[in-house]
């Protein structure tokens, strides 16, 4: 029997190795029809298993008991009993609740959502890719509640405005900090229109391709964001791009967009009275050209009439429309190829981004070019490194927006009904001097502005990481990171020679400015499980930040030769330099205490030292408490996937800017007697500074129910920011300006609510919904001692201002209202006009406090449609060109008294009555001061952004192909701004929001996005 013994257990072993088959099939997502590569295929019970390729499909040894188990991230597993089967295909279902299990939080540390004792959250790649902005940034449109995004209206390659949570600072910086795979990159707008001219230069963000993200966390609050210091008090918005996957061989990704931009016209003007004055149409060249802009003439009538150009031509309506005639079919064209590998040890990923821009406003362009590199390699069991570099070069000839001179907006807006823009094109004589069209100077010929007129950017920037990792068991890692961001930023500013107002022509700024940034980390990671019930999560680190920055502006005027706009040329040039340097030093750490997967307490403390600040206050320290209780794990409710409570307190800060704390100087390029003439700064400055606070708490729910069917998330907040460091007006009499203070207290109080789900989930066709809403209730509490006012802005026209006022909410447009006796009389002036009060009162705050936005997503078998509807309330806008079209008789309003007068009752300034007539052209003109008239609610609902996709059967090695029709910023369902958009801001910073005056129009943009994978 011994002898027979081996024998059986060979015969056993044969028959067990018969009963053994190949099993093959294709893995795909059972809503799309898609290929799922890197699916893991595994013979439950047994190690046996494998993955699929490219395609989707598998081959696996397995016996006719066996069962095959098919799991992937983002899908709910799906086991599947062989049997007789060779052939076993699968459809996987996503799973909601999957995709949110874990995210990435601070310091790039992935973990589980449920453990979060703060609000996060996540928008995938593919919401970026479609219906496009040139900016990542302005994507978040109505999508994060508590997160506000909005775009000047200053041409493609703008600069964004983002705030989370409300402005914390009355005038530093209220924007997010910008984590690009770790890297925290600088993203100062490089440049912005001020109350007098400009243009807007652009900021870091644009430098991100949309086509290489594959997600973008919003770390909103204080506990998320407190690991980042000083950064992160405005919260933190972390991209990861996309990278290769183990195990997956060799895959192409191409995408190609195409986008074509009309400006959105929102005049109703009129257009019955004509170019003149008082009722008169001109009656010959000069005065044609002392009337320019003024619509003040006589009613059309078809006659003829000599203009500015000495022609003859018909007093009525041109035919078309002005601002179609000037500004150009905007036409946007964007590509990109990825190529990406992986194996057992490693992965990469190329990718090539290409996008250019030729704006509505002529001439105006923007070109982009983008690669990125990412690659991560096993060294070993224990050891692994990668590395992403982020190369981005754009260049740009961009739009001057605000004030007359330059700006062709302005006379292009304001053309009288009767003069055709045809009329003024090309702008110049055939010398290159400018064709003037009206008596000042400082109004430039449109198409002079568009043609000749050069305002020019140039970026080079780099972005890189390289980290290696330590993991000496399964329960910690060693991590050591460097990040570098570099940008090399050029800028050329002209004035041309033949200009009106400036005929020998100007070198405005030659700028150079070279940006270097380095973070340095160190980091230890453990997790572990001390028991059955309670796990240990600890992280320990340290960062050292270096920034320096050299800036060279150069300017000149009056050179020896036309159109050579060389500063060794000018009668006078002058130079300045400006070298900022800047290091913090911080040392963090957070320890979280998981007690049976359902009760989690997060504590995390950072310290930074600042060199901005004096010696005796450059250290300041950031502690957070977070408390996540997942009440469903003990519930036990059916149909309660998830049920959490979430509580969270941190405090957070900031430095100074630099040179805030000496005294500072600059040369001004010119000598006496061969000594150097040079200044100081106007800015008194403070050795005694402290660092400003910023603390918050936040209470918080989630609930997803019906196997993700419906999920729901809301928070609420409270954020205070004491000691803001303020430059603050001084007498001028003590030599400076302003003085560099701590100043007073700003409170958020807000409240966050998100609910989606899949109302409709049957066969073929699925819809997905989601709706946020957010209010935010901010208010300046506090500023220094006995200041009640801080004044941030002004209008161009002067008649409206932004102010921080104590009691209101951050900036208040302030405005002008009619001037009235005790008994509410309108005091007139002797010939009966109206006018303004001796100061000016505050309408509403410029920032929207209640932002929020319905987003949905509709699949039927290959055909999906997708639609974001957002909206803002609870803020006005001062219109710069409603005050204007009064002032020059385009507005409707002023076709009021045009033939008969407007009746004026009221008072002198002794009380006496006056009741008289006055001419319409004085009494809007009057009225066009008085600024009240020109604040307009700024609420809206928009219909932001539309994508039809059709997702093509597989084609041979494409193995997807997808082509969608799309269209951004379509139409308005509701607003109540006359003639201008309510989105129309000119610059992004704090002293300007509120105030509108003639930035390049808004576009709706429609197009076509083809993409395809290999």
């Amino acid at each position: 029997m011994r002898k027979l013994l081996p024998f059986f257990m060979m015969m056993l072993m044969s028959m067990a190795a018969l009963a053994q088959s190949t099993v093959s099939g294709t893995v795909k997502d059972a809503q799309t029809g898609e290929p799922i590569p890197g699916a893991t295929v595994l013979v439950k019970g047994t190690s046996n298993g494998t993955t699929t390729d490219l395609d989707g499909n598998y081959k696996v040894e397995a016996g006719a008991d066996a069962v095959l188990v098919f799991s992937f991230i983002g899908y709910a597993n799906v086991e599947e009993n062989v049997g007789s089967r060779t052939v076993v295909n699968v459809g996987m279902k996503t799973d909601l609740t999957e995709l949110s299990e874990v995210v990435v939080t601070a310091l790039g540390i992935e973990k589980e959502s449920k453990t979060l004792g703060y609000s996060v959250s996540r928008v995938s790649g593919e919401k970026f890719t479609k219906a496009r902005e040139i900016s990542v940034a302005n994507n978040l449109v109505g999508r994060v509640a508590g997160v506000n995004s909005s775009a000047p209206a200053t041409g493609p390659g703008g600069s964004s405005r983002v705030t989370i949570r409300g402005n914390s600072s009355l005038s530093g910086s209220n924007q997010p900090l910008y984590v690009v795979n770790g890297i925290q990159i600088q993203n100062s707008n490089l440049g912005n229109a001020g109350k007098w001219d400009g243009a807007d230069y652009g900021d870091a963000i644009t430098a991100i391709n949309p086509d290489d993200i594959e997600d973008i966390t919003v770390l909103k609050g204080g506990a998320a964001a407190a690991l980042y210091g000083q950064r992160g008090r405005n919260g933190v918005i972390l991209i990861t791009t996309k990278s290769g996957k183990y195990n997956q061989g060799l895959g192409i990704d191409f995408n190609s967009n195409v986008a074509i931009d009309r400006i959105n016209d929102f005049r109703d003007f009129q257009n019955q009275y004509g170019q003149g004055t008082l009722g008169a149409a001109p009656v010959d060249q000069q005065s044609a050209l002392n009337t320019g802009l003024s619509s003040w003439g006589a009613k059309l009538n078809g006659a003829q009439v000599t203009l500015f150009d000495g022609q003859q031509h018909p007093y009525s309506a041109v035919s078309g429309d002005n601002l179609d005639k000037f500004y150009e079919t905007g036409v946007t064209f964007t590509n990109s190829l990825a190529i990406s590998g992986g194996g057992e040890t490693g992965n990469v990923r190329l990718s090539m981004g290409d996008l250019r821009n030729n704006s509505i406003y002529p001439n105006a362009d923007y070109t982009r070019n983008t690669f990125n590199l990412d690659a991560s390699y096993k060294l070993s069991q224990k050891w692994t490194a990668s590395a992403n570099v982020n190369y981005t070069k754009d260049k740009a000839n961009r739009t001057k927006v605000n004030d007359a001179p330059g700006n062709g907006n302005y006379g292009i807006m304001f053309l009288p009904p009767n003069v055709d823009a045809d009329y003024l094109d090309p702008g110049y004589d055939d010398m290159k001097n400018e064709i003037l069209f009206g008596p000042n100077a400082f109004t430039t010929n449109p198409y002079f502005a568009a043609n000749r007129f050069i305002t020019e950017t140039a970026k080079d920037r780099v972005m890189s990481v390289a980290s290696i990792k330590y993991a000496p068991t399964d329960w910690m890692y060693i991590r050591a990171r460097v990040a570098n961001d570099f940008y090399a930023f050029n800028a050329t500013q002209i004035t041309p020679t033949g200009t009106a107002y400036r005929p020998t022509g100007s070198l405005d700024v030659q700028r150079t400015l070279n940006h270097n940034e380095t973070n340095s980390d160190l980091l230890i990671g453990i997790n572990k499980d001390l028991s059955s019930d309670f796990s240990l999560g600890v992280t320990l680190g340290g960062n050292i930040l270096k920034m320096k920055q050299k800036q060279v502006d150069v300017n000149a005027n009056g050179f020896a030769f036309p159109f050579l706009y060389n500063p060794g040329t000018a009668a006078t040039n002058s130079a300045s330099v400006s070298e900022p340097q800047k290091e913090i030093h911080s040392l963090y750490g957070s320890v979280e205490l998981g007690y049976k997967d359902m009760l989690y307490l997060n504590v995390t403390d950072r310290n930074d030292w600042s060199s901005t600040l004096p010696s005796a206050n450059n250290s300041y320290n950031y502690p957070s408490v977070n408390l996540s209780y997942i009440f469903s794990e003990s519930l036990n409710i059916a149909w309660m996937d998830l049920g959490k409570i979430r509580a969270g307190y941190a405090r957070v800060g900031g430095d100074a800017d630099v040179f805030s704390t000496s005294l500072y100087y600059g040369t001004l390029g010119a000598a006496i007697n061969g000594q150097a003439l040079g200044n100081v700064d106007n800015n008194v400055p403070n050795p005694n500074i402290e660092p400003l606070q910023v603390t918050e708490m936040e209470f918080g729910a989630e609930f997803e129910l019906f196997g993700g069917r419906v999920f729901t998330d809301f928070a609420v907040y409270n954020k205070q920011t004491l000691n803001d460091i303020v430059p603050v007006g001084i007498s001028r009499a003590s030599g400076y300006q302003n003085a560099v203070v701590n100043v007073g207290k700003i409170e958020n109080k807000g409240f966050e609510f998100l609910l989606g789900g899949v109302p409709v989930a049957a066969g073929d066709f699925r819809w997905t919904s989601t709706f946020n809403y957010t209010i935010n209730n901010n208010k300046v509490v506090e500023l220094a001692e006995g200041q009640e006012i801080l004044p941030a802005g002004e209008s161009r026209t002067g008649r409206a201002f932004v102010q921080h006022i104590v009691g209101k909410p951050f900036a208040q447009v302030v405005a002008y209202d009619y001037m009235r006796d005790d008994a509410g009389n309108l005091v007139l002036t002797p010939t009966g006009l109206p006018q303004a009060a001796a100061e000016p009162t505050a309408q509403g705050t410029g920032v929207h406090p209640i932002t929020g936005g319905w987003s949905n997503d509709i699949t039927y078998k290959n055909v999906s449609l997708s639609f974001l509807i957002d909206f803002k309330y609870g803020a006005v806008i001062y219109s710069g060109t409603n005050s204007t079209a009064y002032a020059n008789g385009l507005h409707k309003e002023t076709l009021k008294g045009r033939e008969e007068g407007i009746q004026m009752s009221g008072v002198d300034v002794d009380g006496n009555p006056i009741n008289t007539t006055v001419t319409a052209q004085n009494y809007y003109g009057a009225v066009s001061n008085i600024s009240v008239e020109q604040v307009y609610d700024a609420d809206f609902i928009k219909f932001r952004s539309l994508s039809l996709t059709y997702q093509f059967p597989q084609i041979g090695k494409v193995r997807e192909l997808s082509l969608s029709l799309v269209g951004r910023n379509l139409f308005y369902i509701s607003k109540a701004t006359p003639n201008i958009d309510p989105e129309s801001n000119y610059n992004n910073s704090n002293g300007f929001q509120g105030l509108e005056y003639l930035g390049l129009p808004t576009t709706r943009t429609f197009g076509l996005n083809l993409s395809a994978k290999f």
